[in-house]
């Protein structure tokens, strides 16, 4: 039977035979090589083992710890019927993949407006004034502490279309900044600022007419009043005109220079890039006096008309305005002979003297100077006479005409505009 050596391998007596004519150095040599072996078994395979009971379980993959959110959260304090498209303009900003969901309520606290969240970035936007909006911005990722912006954002009337696009804008641009780690603030820096326009611990930022809250995300709550479907385009704002100015006119031989107060009384609708206006008008040209030959002559003019025009936008307050206007010049003509000799027989009339209507038609270009509720702007103007206007003298000869007005009159006119919204 064979023998069972140390090291744990077999050998018959034939091995024994043959090992017992190698070298005694190489047996020994072995024998030292397995029992090394032997010995280090122990402390190969016991630590291994340790450290594998010791382990833990490994964890299911996660998305990496420093990836920025794709989800946008903005929560709006205002009147859920103001914001119908507001979600759909921010959206369009956006071509990364970003997902946009728009909530309107009546309140915030501060707590709320500096709240954040690793699965999305939040942002509040708040009315201080019809003027002035405030916007606040947060978001944490993990292993990072949370990041905030506060952003003041000028508006010209509240939430208006042109409103709504400056906040989308703003917005995209914020968003950009966290992700890119180019802008943000710790929140005491975001509570100072906070602070700084009133919105401090325990204060709430609320409407003065509340409304309900109302998620504007894709599909619609049941709860939802709103109608499904896309959604309709907001309501243009509509401004009551109240203008006043005075300007002159240059209205050629006779006639001369002509200048007066005006009045003008309209409506205007608003988009984001253009004004439509709708307006009455009247000016009145102080008397002036002119010689004809041997005639003295004096007119007053009062001017109505009806406009209708528009107003681009041309950039940092400043408006262009074009309207196209007819109406009617109410002359009032005097005239008196100034002849030395009763000697000339000359029957001494103005034609059509006493009171004219004139046709006339009407085009003005001016700049305003924007403000929330007060324009200022000046305006070149051109009156175009749509019909024969001339003094003539009748005598025992026939009729001579001795002046004429121009049949096309150039003027300027400085104007204030008080706006009031509808």
């Amino acid at each position: 039977m064979p023998a069972q050596l140390a090291n744990g391998c077999a050998s018959s007596r034939r091995d024994e035979a043959m090992s017992r004519r190698l070298d005694c150095r190489s047996s020994r040599a072995q024998g030292y090589v397995c029992a090394i072996g032997i010995g280090l078994l122990p402390l190969t395979f016991q630590p291994a083992q340790a450290h594998a009971e010791s382990a833990p379980e490994p964890e299911a993959p996660h998305e990496a710890s420093g990836e920025f959110p794709t989800q946008l959260a903005i929560n709006v304090v205002a009147n859920e019927g103001l914001l119908s498209t507001f979600e759909q303009r921010v959206s369009s900003w956006f071509t990364d993949g970003t997902s946009v969901s728009v909530t309107v309520t009546s309140e915030a606290d501060l707590n709320q407006l500096l709240a954040s969240d690793p699965s999305e970035v939040r942002a509040w936007v708040v009315p201080l004034s019809a003027e002035l909006a405030l916007v606040t911005f947060s978001c944490v990722t993990p292993h990072s502490q949370p990041r905030h912006l506060v952003r003041e954002v000028r508006l010209r009337n509240g939430f208006d279309e042109l409103g709504q696009e400056r906040l989308a804008s703003i917005v995209h641009g914020a968003f950009i900044a966290l992700r890119e780690g180019s802008d943000g603030f710790e929140r005491a820096d975001a509570e100072r600022a906070l602070g700084e326009v009133g919105i401090g611990s325990g204060v709430h930022a609320a409407l003065v007419t509340p409304a309900p809250s109302a998620r504007q995300t894709a599909p619609a709550s049941p709860e939802r009043s709103t109608p499904k479907g896309a959604a309709r385009p907001a309501e243009p704002a509509r401004w009551l005109l109240l203008a006043a100015g005075y300007g002159g006119k240059l209205r050629g031989p006779g006639e001369g220079i002509g200048h007066g107060p005006s009045v003008a009384l309209g409506v205007q609708w608003t988009t984001p890039r253009l004004a439509i206006d709708l307006l009455l008008s009247g000016q009145f040209l102080f008397r002036s006096q002119f010689e004809a030959e041997r005639f003295d002559a004096s007119t007053q003019v009062s001017a109505l008309r009806a406009h209708l025009g528009i107003e681009p936008a041309l950039g940092s307050g400043a408006w262009a305005q074009v309207l196209l206007g007819a109406g009617a010049d109410i002359a009032r003509v005097r005239s008196s002979s100034t002849l030395k000799s009763s000697s000339d027989a000359l029957e001494t009339t103005v034609r059509e003297s006493g009171v004219q209507w004139r046709a006339v038609g009407q085009l003005d270009v001016g700049v305003l100077r924007r403000w929330q509720r007060l324009d200022v702007g000046v305006y070149a103007q051109l009156t175009l006479l749509l019909e024969d206007v001339h003094y003539s003298v009748s005598t025992d000869q026939g009729e001579r005409r001795l002046v004429t007005p121009w049949p096309v009159q150039l003027g300027l006119l400085l104007q204030g505009r008080f706006r009031s919204a509808l």
